[in-house]
């Protein structure tokens, strides 16, 4: 049976006018080594849906990781150097940013089985 997919949630309030910009550096500079460190890009979301030219734009992105196993080597590889200099180099784009860990509330049970399995 596949491991029950975690989500990562990022979400990230972009300076005014950083839309284009932020979305151009995420695609060539963040997301190879995401998808290298077992990430999976399924949505790039815009709140509100427009670009407001005053500020207050988020974009929220929503990656899949395969499991608990997939979380834990995702946490494994996140004290890297590129890593840091990436969100560094995001301060032109962003204003704030917060990271959150989902998963499907029917698949509690099973990922609390596997984790303790793994543990």
């Amino acid at each position: 049976m596949p491991a029950e997919p975690i989500y990562v949630l990022d979400e990230l309030e972009l300076r005014p006018g950083m839309l284009a910009p932020f979305r151009e550096a995420l695609e060539a500079q963040y997301l190879p080594g995401a998808q290298e460190r077992g990430m999976r890009l399924l949505h790039v979301l815009v709140t509100p849906p427009v670009e407001l030219a005053t500020g207050g734009t988020s974009v929220v992105l929503v990656w899949q990781l395969a499991g608990v196993s997939g979380f834990w080597a995702l946490r494994s590889q996140n004290g890297g150097p590129e890593i840091a200099e990436w969100w560094r180099d995001c301060e032109q784009f962003v204003l704030s940013r917060s990271r959150r860990f989902a998963v499907e509330a029917d698949a509690m049970p099973r990922l609390e089985a596997d984790a303790r399995a793994n543990a």
